[in-house]
């Protein structure tokens, strides 16, 4: 593939990532969301933060899928011309 093609795989993967997780906080999906905790004892500040890795196995897996499929479809062009 040409290095021009390499952006595609990864635009879809960070693509769907981002897609993912937005859903998951929107619609409070626990596996497919931040989490992000903020409370204030008396006592001091606690902050905890937290996050599913999901939609990153997700996106790796859409991201190998389509640089598969555009290898192919390249193989089949080079073999019509």
């Amino acid at each position: 593939m040409r290095k021009k093609e390499y952006w595609i795989p990864l635009c879809a993967s960070l693509v769907s990532m981002g897609l993912l997780y937005t859903i998951g906080n929107i619609f409070e999906i626990p596996f497919l969301s931040w989490t992000l905790y903020k409370e204030n004892p008396s006592e001091g500040i606690v902050f905890e933060a937290g996050g599913s890795l999901v939609p990153v196995f997700i996106g790796v897996v859409l991201g190998f899928i389509t640089e598969r499929i555009m290898k192919r479809k390249q193989k089949d062009n080079s073999n019509i011309e």
